[in-house]
């Protein structure tokens, strides 16, 4: 027998009365109906050919009272259906348990609601998908129209206790499952282990409680609660995922976009690049003639002349030197505000040189002070050389207005052989590392919803012996 399908309406339900206690028995699609257990004596029965049941063995009392009860009718996915049969199921061999609630469409005919751990598909074969006559089974994996379906599970299950009306020998029926998912979709495959050339393909979707609770008029509270992920449970982070994702190229986009347009509106200005000449500040006339007489006084304290030319033909190129200050021309910054980047260099051979720079606003006299030291060092350690520090530095000053600039700079070093500096002024700079920071920024919250979603997924696949996260084992 089949399901009853292509009417305008339910069928009315008929009564038996069951061939071993006499209860009555409601069946509510009597025409499409070939097995049956009875509610009372859970005994289960088959219509036999004078319309009669006939007692085919006891089953289990099932162990807990359906969420949806026999005959309840709501409408589904655009649909009319009816309770008309419950399952507790489980896989052979091991402890997984679940229930499935068979329902009746006198349109579509027959469809399954599965709940495992407190989450629920909707699961149903061809008479309400008739695409999955394309379904095809190819090295562990699975497609559909062009969806790839990866496999989750491969188990046989097993039917601890039922009641309702069945079109098939449900309670005795051995098949083997494999499940392929592709959140929020899955394909079930089952092939009959009595004859393995009858293989039914299912198509199952994943379905909210609130859905089902709305469909059937039931109170959502009396839902039990989900525990851990579903098999083709939605993962609720790659939606942010992909949006984040989106959101953070587009904006990258717009910023590439306004620095090309910066680029080309406001082009960098190359205000200064010079060579500077440096020197010392002369001497104070006294102090020159107190250190002549210092050094007349030691001369004479040497043996004859030469030690006094010696004297003063040694240079002191150690120390603390203060060079004289200097004045660039005036220049304009046209655009503004406007970064402003200063790069300074100097031939400093294992020594230190700093200059201390004054950007002077020649309408208000509004200062930038910025200072910045050179260092460079080497030699040889163990055979090895070495070397540290460099010859020039960088410095940026940020939102410069437009006006007439001049810098003034103070030069110090470490030694008396720095003879020059060089320094290049540019305004409106490219400013590269600010889309660099700006596409590390725009990064960090796509980062955090791939890992999230990934760590989704890898906790869903923990259940799975075929779980791409881990070696999966063989399909023995």
């Amino acid at each position: 027998m089949a399901a009853t399908v292509n009417l305008r309406t339910f069928p009315d339900p008929k009564q038996f009365d069951c061939p071993h206690c006499h209860h009555p028995i409601t069946i509510f699609d009597p025409d499409g109906s070939e097995y049956v257990v009875c509610p009372s004596c859970q005994s289960y029965c088959r219509f036999i050919a004078s319309g009669h049941l006939q007692v085919q063995q006891p089953v289990s009392p099932i162990a807990e009272t359906p969420l949806l009860p026999l005959g309840k009718e709501g409408i589904l996915k655009g649909n009319t259906y009816k309770v008309i049969a419950y399952m507790e199921k489980k896989e052979s061999g091991t402890n997984y348990e679940w229930k499935e609630y068979m329902l009746y469409s006198y349109t579509k005919g027959y469809a399954f609601l599965a709940e495992y751990g407190g989450q629920w598909s909707f699961i149903a074969g061809t008479q309400h998908y008739p695409e999955l006559a394309n379904a095809v089974f190819d090295d562990g994996a699975a497609s559909l129209d062009g969806v790839e379906y990866q496999q989750y599970n491969l188990y046989s299950p097993v039917i601890s206790a039922l009641i309702g009306e069945f079109d098939w020998d449900a309670y005795e029926e051995r098949v083997s499952t494999r499940e392929f998912i592709n959140p929020p979709f899955m394909l079930v495959r089952e092939k009959n282990k009595t004859n393995e050339r009858v293989i039914d393909w299912y198509f199952g979707e994943y379905i909210e409680p609130q859905e089902i609770a709305d469909a059937f008029a039931i109170d959502i509270g009396a839902f039990p609660d989900m525990v851990d992920i579903g098999a083709n449970q939605p993962n609720p982070h790659k939606k942010r995922y992909q949006q984040s994702l989106k959101l953070s190229i587009t904006a990258l986009i717009i910023m590439v976009l306004l620095q090309v347009l910066l680029i080309i509106f406001r082009p960098s200005q190359l205000i200064i690049d010079k060579s500077v000449p440096l020197a010392l500040p002369p001497a104070a006339k006294q102090d020159s003639v107190k250190q002549d007489s210092v050094k007349q006084d030691s001369a004479k304290k040497d043996t004859g002349v030469n030690a006094t030319a010696n004297l003063y033909s040694q240079p002191v190129t150690n120390g603390n030197f203060e060079y004289q200050s200097l004045r660039t021309s005036s220049f304009t910054i046209n655009n503004g505000p406007a970064p402003v980047n200063i790069d300074l260099s100097a031939p400093v051979d294992n020594n230190w040189f700093e200059a201390t720079l004054e950007l002077v606003n020649e309408k208000d006299n509004q200062t930038w002070v910025i200072s910045k030291e050179i260092d460079y060092y080497h030699g040889y350690d163990d055979g090895d050389s070495w070397s540290e520090g460099s010859t020039s530095e960088s410095v940026l000053v940020d939102d410069i207005p437009p006006g007439k600039y001049h810098i003034n700079i103070y030069p110090y070093a470490g030694t008396q052989s720095v003879d020059h500096m060089d320094i290049k002024v540019t305004a409106n700079i490219i400013l590269w590392q600010n889309l660099l920071i700006t596409l590390l920024i725009l990064a960090l919250y796509p980062l955090a919803c791939w890992y999230f979603q990934r760590q989704f997924e890898v906790n869903r696949w923990m259940n799975s012996d075929y779980s791409p996260y881990k070696k999966t084992k063989s399909d023995d």
